[in-house]
Parts: C-alpha cells; structure tokens; sequence
C-alpha cells in the first residue's frame, strides 16, 4: 500500500520543476510586456512619461488581463492604475487620481 501512495505522488507530483520555471518565466515576460504598453500607451496617448510601481495578474478564468499601477515621474500624486491584455497587450480600464484627470483634460 505505501509502495502505491509514493507511486501516486510521483507520478502526479506537483510538476516537473522545469514547467513550473516555465511558467514563472512566461508570467513575468507578460508582467514586463503589460509595463512597457501601459508605458507606451501614456507616452502615445498624453505625452507623459510614467513609472510603474505595481503589477498584478489576474487568474486567467477572471480575465487575460494584468492591472498595471503607477505615476507620472516627477509627479507622484498623479497615479492611475491601467489594464492591460496580456495577450494582445491592448489596453482596457483605466482609473486615475483626480491629479493626473486634471491634467489629462488640460492636454485634450
């Protein structure tokens, strides 16, 4: 019986360590690639240079999304947080303090 139970975990185990590494490292490519379109699309959008100060991938069965945070360099009260496709790296939702609102419709 204990023979069968050390089978079963390692022939079901936790994964191969080297798919985990994967993963890891294909998580983190979408994290820095969400970070330089969120970056993109401010500098494109509102010729503003931001820095980003949070990420955080939503579970795949929510969204194919990554909420990426930050502000405006030089201006740390003026935050926004962004959605970003990780996918199609497109833009979604964005949310930002009434600072940087405030400039932004200085700039339309």
């Amino acid at each position: 019986m204990l023979t069968l139970l050390i089978l079963f975990f390692v022939s079901v185990g936790c994964g191969h360590p080297s798919s985990i590494n994967n993963d890891n490292r294909h998580g983190n490519e979408s994290i820095v690639a969400a970070s330089n379109a969120a970056i993109q699309y401010f500098k494109e959008t509102y010729d503003l240079e931001v820095q980003i100060t949070s990420q955080n991938k939503l579970p795949t069965y929510v969204a194919d999304e990554i909420d990426v945070g930050g502000f405006v360099i030089g201006h740390p009260d003026q935050t926004f947080n962004l959605s970003v496709n990780y996918k199609t790296l497109e833009t979604g939702h964005l949310v930002m303090s009434p600072e940087l609102d405030k400039i932004i419709k200085t700039k339309e």
